[in-house]
């Protein structure tokens, strides 16, 4: 994974991860657990057999996917981070999931044939892979060689409230809440300022339809969540 705002991404994952999820429970007030269950219905919706959690993290979208699961499908969670997979396997452990397998990797440089998955999801890992990313277009571009023509990507992504009134709250809380929160629990204040900074900054919905279109992808947005502080877009491999 490149640096990015003079530090690397797996650098700062393996420092955060045991309050990760915790962060992310107080950061959303625990909406993040209803927005991943939407996605993960919608993901199985599509009936599919082989299903790609990129950017897995400690598995909470993972692990709601296969909660949701209506037959034999399997899912492959992957992630750059040994240290967050940790955590994501010891929840699968916990909960004796057997359709669950995690992969460590670059996700610039998948191990996986082309066209073997039916659907992939991305849980706030889809801002790391293109915010201000060198590798954004080998990222997508991976996205689109492993997943079967037809196949929907679905990517659930925080963003910036349309409306000026709330995206003025918005910024104030991620930089005056997020941030020193973050640093206090974690004790990691730069790797906060990164999180609070990407999101503030992230592209636009449509921005992020167009890039997707550039590389094969045609696009939808299924959901708004939160006025727009998180969305949900779905892509399908033309």
């Amino acid at each position: 994974m490149n640096e990015k705002k003079g530090f690397a991404l797996n650098e700062f994952y393996s420092r955060i991860y045991k309050r990760y999820d915790l962060i992310n429970r107080l950061f959303t007030f625990g909406l993040d657990r209803k927005w991943r269950k939407f996605t993960a219905i919608k993901c199985i919706d599509e009936k599919p057999g082989k299903i790609l959690d990129l950017c897995c993290g400690t598995g909470d979208l993972t692990i709601s996917i296969s909660e949701q699961r209506k037959g034999n499908e399997h899912i492959t969670g992957y992630d750059f981070s040994e240290k967050m997979l940790e955590v994501a396997q010891l929840k699968v452990n916990k909960d004796n999931l057997k359709n669950i397998t995690f992969n460590c990797g670059d996700a610039a440089a998948m191990p996986f044939s082309d066209n073997i998955f039916d659907v992939i999801t991305i849980g706030f890992g889809f801002r790391n892979l293109t915010f201000n990313n060198p590798n954004s277009s080998k990222h997508i571009g991976e996205m689109y060689r492993v997943l079967k023509p037809g196949g929907k990507l679905y990517i659930l992504e925080s963003g910036v409230p349309q409306n000026r009134i709330v995206r003025f709250f918005f910024k104030i809380y991620l930089y005056l809440f997020l941030i020193p929160l973050g640093a206090i629990i974690s004790g990691n204040g730069k790797a906060y300022w990164y999180l609070a900074h990407s999101s503030a900054k992230f592209y636009k919905v449509d921005e992020i339809r167009v890039f997707l279109k550039e590389s094969g992808f045609s696009t939808s947005l299924i959901k708004r969540f939160f006025f727009g502080a998180s969305n949900l877009i779905v892509a399908q491999k033309e």
